[in-house]
């Protein structure tokens, strides 16, 4: 194996056993029951727009050499009901019995989605709205990994006699992929003369997006995640909850001020260097309030001079099959 260049702690990620590194770990202490669902791991590292950007398409690049594309014959979803909409679907998938096949979901009217989402009916416009956007949307991610290995490993790659360069060869591993959010949304309209309301629907999730949520889902507090109103810190909660997993005791992981704008709020080439401070100090004050409202055994130094975080292993906020916490999908079982 060689070691890996370009290796800082906030690029290292949990792979593809989310899951079952949840299921070891020791959870914090609640006595309150709360609500569980998923994500996938992948929308920890790049996620959804944070606002309406009325665009078919979004790129989102993260700081791990993993890019997010989003496209959408309408729209992209967005904002923090696309991203409770997209942990509802994680959810239905992870918990599906069938595997390698579309997952079917199915309510008896937008009141029923409304209430497993902990939503209140005033509500039923805007998920109807990122209902639209997920219909025939897809994401795409690519991922490149630069790693130092010895040369004689790819021998195969040079010509017959040709000499192998001695020692090490920078190795550059890049992963593509397209998946389709949904196969088919149907909805049924019930219209009179003074409103249109959505009675009966199902939404048919792809056979490769199920499969992609069962083999990266990891387990947050639904609760939590709905309580908390900004879409930036949904996204910096629910990367918490999974970097934690990665961390060991005995190695906490210093995060720099330059990577953690880069993955949550990002500036361009040509933006006011400023902006960065602000984005900076938004994402700080975000922690913060996670760390005092949501995630009190979050154990986090914040650097004084403004360099950057530090993350300690800290007790872990939810794991699977926990049994302090009801599953969102009251009608399914663990």
């Amino acid at each position: 194996m060689g070691k890996k260049i370009k290796k800082d702690n906030f690029a290292v990620q949990v792979d593809n056993s989310e899951n079952e590194l949840f299921d070891s770990l020791e959870p914090a202490n609640y006595d309150v029951q709360k609500t569980l669902s998923y994500i996938p791991s992948f929308f920890t590292t790049a996620s959804l727009p944070f606002k309406n950007l009325n665009r078919t398409e979004f790129i989102r690049k993260a700081s791990n050499g993993v890019s997010l594309l989003l496209n959408s014959p309408t729209n992209v979803p967005y904002g923090r009901y696309g991203r409770l909409l997209l942990s509802v679907f994680t959810t239905h998938a992870v918990l599906s019995k069938e595997k390698n096949t579309p997952v079917t979901i199915e309510f008896d009217s937008m009141s029923d989605l409304l209430k497993e989402m902990q939503l209140p009916r005033q509500r039923g416009k805007d998920i109807k709205e990122q209902l639209e956007c997920f219909k025939r949307a897809t994401f795409s991610f690519e991922q490149r990994i630069e790693e130092l290995k010895q040369a004689y490993l790819f021998k195969n790659v040079y010509q017959p006699g040709e000499k192998l360069p001695k020692g090490d060869v920078i190795v550059r591993t890049t992963s593509t992929g397209t998946i389709l959010f949904t196969e088919g949304v149907q909805f049924q309209e019930v219209i009179d003369e003074n409103s249109t309301r959505i009675g009966k629907f199902k939404v048919i999730l792809s056979a490769n997006f199920a499969a992609f949520c069962q083999k990266h889902a990891v387990p947050i507090n639904y609760s939590v995640y709905k309580d908390i109103a900004s879409p930036a810190g949904k996204d910096i909660y629910a990367w918490l909850v999974y970097r934690n997993n990665g961390i060991t005791n005995d190695k906490p992981v210093f995060v720099p001020r330059d990577k953690l704008v880069e993955q949550f709020m990002p500036v361009g080439d040509e933006a006011d260097p400023k902006t960065a401070n602000v984005n900076y100090a938004r994402i700080i004050d975000q922690i913060k309030e996670i760390k005092e409202k949501y995630y009190p055994e979050l154990i986090v130094n914040i650097d004084s001079s403004g360099a950057g975080i530090t993350l300690f292993k800290s007790p872990t906020p939810v794991i699977k099959d926990d049994v302090r916490y009801a599953l969102i999908s009251s009608s399914l079982v663990m």
